[in-house]
């Protein structure tokens, strides 16, 4: 899937934080929004009274207490204000005879101002923020925010004003965004234990659509013909699924099957942990098909990767309703990594990206399986990066050992250039991957992000946080990578720690409130 940096980079950075109020400044009912503003000279702000809930009010009453330092113009049936000189002035607005007021920090012109440019409090809880597609009259950013009663999307451009506010047509729940559409609006699922709904909202803040899916979501990818690609997955995981929709419309273009991964029992039945002897008994039953995520590279394609297993166990004599020794029984099996390049009709190439074969191994030898862990991103070269894990199990006595983790560099024509090895760590996975300046990537496991050439997959250095696991936020120029840890968020070159951008329970980093700022 693309991403727009516009507004999530260091340059400009979207954050949470604490909420921000003026001294001795009374909120309740409404408020001038932002609520908190640095703006510099010659740089116009609009205003507007929203409340709590997010709806707006008009006045036509405003005023600043220092003309000299600014102006207030009405525009388009909401306020304007215009910096003329470094100051600090006091904007006042009355509505059915309450006046609020709003101090506001303008700097001089050239000045290299750092800190928060605006910030607007959430409606409840909020849970999570989208950059929009650029256009030329439509939102820059999303927040999503839930009360108790509703779950609403609120629209801003870039200066912090709200746009529109939509509320989503069912009952609060597990709500997320997937991203910004093609023509400027939002894309969200309203997820359930069994199934969820996809909802598009256009940037007029107007629903376009809607479709409900059984399973889980697994990925998307949004193409440049504003095709939303969805990777959709039973919740056993038995079966999968890519579906490609028209995203103005939600008409289905293409739904492709993923193959299933099949065991067949043979001779045999188990209860429990138990193998039992059945001659003549033939069974298959679906295995949990291990899926990567999606997302479109620059030839316009959708790329997925997956497993295909094929499993047999069985024996070849034993008395009926015996008890057989694991020992006994042989397992064959063929595995296969497949890698998909889906085309805009739905048809595909299909590339065996690693395989490995047994033929009628004992059931009590351990089982080495590979596997994608879930992230896949574009190479940089018209080829894929791929997370692949190596999982080492000894299925008769339950024990797993430590896997092996790599990244794949599957190349335009197919071909695997590398395996790169990634550091043994303990604690949840998180597989994020990220291309940088200098053709480097960027892939963390544990509490250790590792850079490496993209191009041959050499180790370029590593950074040890000391923690248990860290994230990645984003690549910053100059071949550097932002992560959120514990302590914050972290800018690291040439594996060393720079300086912490946004500290842990700073009002950059805290939830609370959105804000803008610059850095």
């Amino acid at each position: 899937m693309r991403s727009y940096s516009t507004f999530l980079s260091l340059t400009v950075f979207l954050a949470l934080a604490v909420p921000v109020r003026t001294a001795a400044q009374d909120d309740s009912g409404w408020h001038i929004s932002p609520t908190e503003m640095n703006i510099q000279v010659g740089e116009p702000r609009p205003l507007q009274l929203l409340d709590a809930q997010g709806n707006e009010y008009h006045t036509e009453d405003w005023s600043v207490d220092d003309t000299d330092l600014a102006q207030i113009t009405e525009e388009g049936g909401r306020a304007v204000l215009y910096p003329k000189a470094p100051g600090v002035v006091n904007v006042s607005a009355s509505l059915d005879g309450t006046t609020r007021t709003r101090k506001i920090t303008i700097w001089p012109e050239a000045s290299k101002f750092r800190g928060v440019q605006w910030s607007v409090p959430p409606i409840g809880r909020e849970t999570g923020p989208l950059q929009a597609v650029p256009t030329g009259d439509g939102p820059d950013l999303f927040f999503l925010d839930q009360t108790d009663q509703a779950t609403y999307v609120r629209a801003f451009t870039h200066d912090g004003l709200q746009l529109w506010l939509w509320r989503l047509p069912e009952a609060p729940g597990k709500v997320e965004f997937v991203c910004g559409d093609d023509l400027g609006g939002a894309i969200l699922a309203a997820i359930r234990p069994d199934s969820y709904t996809l909802y598009v909202v256009g940037k007029d803040g107007k629903a376009l659509w809607h479709r409900k899916f059984a399973g889980v979501r697994k990925g998307h990818a949004l193409n440049y013909s504003n095709t939303l690609h969805v990777l959709n997955q039973a919740v056993d995981g038995t079966w999968a699924t890519i579906t490609a929709l028209d995203g103005a419309t939600g008409a289905e273009d293409f739904s492709l099957k993923i193959p299933a991964s099949e065991e067949s029992e043979i001779n045999i039945t188990r209860s429990g942990d138990k193998i039992i002897c059945a001659p003549g008994r033939s069974v298959t039953h679906g295995l949990r098909i291990l899926t990567s995520g999606l997302f479109v590279n620059t030839d316009g394609f959708a790329y997925a990767a997956f497993t295909e297993n094929d499993w047999r166990v069985g024996t070849d004599k034993c008395a009926a309703g015996s008890v057989i020794d694991p020992a006994k029984v042989y397992f064959s099996r063929d595995d296969r990594l497949v890698l998909w390049q889906i085309h805009s009709e739905g048809s595909q190439k299909a590339t065996m990206v690693d395989e490995s074969r047994q033929e009628r191994a004992s059931f009590a030898a351990p089982v080495t399986v590979m596997s994608p862990t879930g992230d896949i991103i574009p190479d940089g070269f018209g080829g894929v990066l791929l997370s692949v894990r190596w999982s080492h199990t000894d299925i008769p006595r339950k024990v797993i050992s430590s896997p092996d983790e790599f990244v794949y560099r599957i190349t335009e024509d197919g071909e695997v250039a590398y395996k790169f090895p990634l550091p043994k760590y303990a604690g949840p996975l998180h597989d994020e991957m990220v291309l940088g300046d200098n053709s480097l990537g960027f892939a963390t496991r544990g509490g250790v992000l590792i850079a490496f050439s993209v191009e041959d997959g050499r180790e370029v250095w590593r950074w040890d946080s000391g923690a248990s696991e860290i994230k990645i936020n984003m690549a910053t120029a100059g071949g550097g990578c932002a992560v959120d840890t514990r302590e914050g968020l972290v800018l690291v070159e040439d594996g060393v720690k720079k300086r912490v951008v946004a500290p842990s329970g700073s009002q950059m980093y805290t939830p609370g409130q959105y804000i803008r700022t610059s850095h």
